[in-house]
């Protein structure tokens, strides 16, 4: 996911550059930064599919991202943040980065992340996604 989610930039198309800001070890002091984008294991189940229940676990991903916005551009940064991370996700190319045997991730559902204070400068967004990924 990383290799993918890196790549979100204006330079490359997107309507954000949160690609820039892509680690994969969050930190308290990233709240400070203009712009985050991280991808972290939210849990992992047993597999759904009769096929993979022995070989596979169904594994929750949560994108963060983050990027700079004023008080009157938040929806619309919203929006094209939801949009690049999307667009990002499941284009047919980003399914080369991905291993044989794990699944591209599967579209799950979104929440805003909203600063406390409206001037912060920053909209955020949670995207879950979902993989089979083989048991090592």
């Amino acid at each position: 996911m990383g290799v993918t989610l890196q790549a979100i930039s204006k330079a490359n198309g997107y309507l954000t550059d949160a690609g820039s800001g892509w680690t994969l070890e969050p930190r308290p002091g990233d709240q400070d930064t203009a712009a985050l984008l991280t991808a972290v294991v939210e849990r992992q189940q047993r597999a759904t599919d009769p096929a993979k229940v022995n070989s596979h676990r169904l594994t929750t991903v949560s994108v963060m991202a983050k990027v700079p916005s004023g008080t009157d551009e938040y929806q619309a940064t919203l929006d094209d943040l939801v949009t690049d991370v999307e667009a990002a996700l499941d284009s047919r190319e980003s399914a080369r980065n991905y291993p044989p045997g794990i699944q591209v991730p599967v579209y799950v559902g979104m929440e805003p992340l909203m600063p406390e204070k409206a001037g912060a400068g920053w909209v955020g967004v949670l995207l879950t996604y979902q993989s089979n990924i083989p048991k090592k």
